[in-house]
């Protein structure tokens, strides 16, 4: 499987660029899907990696933190251009992620950055299959990425043997537990296979995301407790507490 086009944002003009055709995208379906790479991301480590894949343009962007430092959030070409923080905070424009919380926990206490117009799509995952299995109140434990992406992105066998090699190979390159280390996202100049493993998971959150939206159809109060869970993800991340890794795996109600 070919790796999907991408643009590595490490320069002033280059960002200009990326913030220019993504500041006025149509809202629907959501135009922006974000992931965020670092060491023990969170409000205790670091952002060195930020992807943007920008559907309408089938595109990712990927913008180094550990090279733009503070200045890929706050930078602008001109005082009517947007710059990133505004995107980010702003409800009007859509941002997809798959687990909200520690992306929401290291822009806030790292800098100083509120998401909103945010949808969760692991939350839409809990609920979607909530309607499927015909279970109200207290349901299964949440789903990660690499399990949803193979049960729900229709993958054929090929597709998905590779999408496995890649995770796979990635655990590997960064996980401490089969002899990697987070570290290798701030490494420079960037590894090939640190690209490649960034972007092969953003890429299908657009497909993640359409599976959950028609699900969900017309549940108008299954879409409300959608809501709900991913806005108290996002005050959480604004608290004074951090949920560990098992606390993390129970459902959003």
């Amino acid at each position: 499987m070919a790796v999907p086009q991408y643009t590595l944002i490490e320069t002033l003009p280059a960002l200009a660029a990326m913030l220019s055709s993504i500041s006025d995208l149509p809202n629907h379906p959501p135009p922006l899907y974000l992931d965020l790479e670092g060491e023990r991301l969170g409000r205790h480590g670091t952002i060195a990696i930020i992807q943007i894949h920008v559907l309408p343009q089938n595109h990712t962007y990927l913008l180094d933190i550990t090279t733009l430092g503070r200045e890929a959030f706050t930078f602008r070409e001109n005082l009517q251009a947007k710059n990133l923080k505004t995107i980010l905070e702003s409800p009007s424009i859509t941002k997809c992620l798959f687990d909200v919380r520690n992306d929401a926990d290291a822009l806030f206490n790292l800098y100083d950055i509120s998401l909103r117009g945010v949808q969760d799509i692991q939350v839409m995952n809990y609920a979607a299959r909530e309607v499927r299995n015909g279970v109200r109140g207290r349901g299964p434990r949440v789903m990660g990425l690499a399990k949803s992406i193979a049960a729900d992105c229709g993958l054929n066998r090929a597709a998905l043997a590779e999408f496995e090699r890649k995770k796979e190979e990635g655990g590997m390159i960064f996980n401490p537990q089969f002899g990697g280390s987070y570290a290798v996202f701030a490494e420079r100049p960037l590894r090939q296979d640190v690209l490649e493993y960034c972007v092969g998971d953003v890429v299908h959150l657009p497909t993640l995301w359409r599976k959950y939206h028609d699900i969900l159809g017309g549940r108008g109060w299954l879409r409300s407790k959608v809501q709900s869970a991913t806005l108290g993800r996002l005050e959480d991340a604004k608290g004074t507490s951090v949920l560990s890794g098992r606390q993390k795996a129970f459902g959003p109600w």
